[in-house]
């Protein structure tokens, strides 16, 4: 049987992006571009079973952004949000 939980889960409210991490992935590279592929985010998390980052985006401006999670192996998540 296949544990249906994801590896990570990402949770928007107004004023942050939290991250929770729910396997032991070790060190990942989290980045955050906006609509023109500009970094506004970049760093590096060592992801463990229940630990979790918050990515503060109160001071950004409104847009679309991409988060794009990656690993030392070339595995990597990609999702998109919104703020407005």
């Amino acid at each position: 049987m296949r544990n249906s939980t994801p590896p990570v889960e990402a949770y928007q409210n107004a004023t942050d992006v939290l991250l929770v991490f729910n396997s032991n992935l070790g060190r990942l590279n989290i980045e955050v571009l906006d609509e023109v592929g500009d970094t506004v985010f970049k760093t590096t998390v060592n992801a463990t079973t229940g630990s979790t980052l918050t990515i503060d985006t109160s001071s950004w401006e409104s847009g679309v952004y991409t988060l794009l999670i990656t690993d030392g192996l070339g595995g990597f998540l990609e999702g998109v949000f919104e703020i407005e």
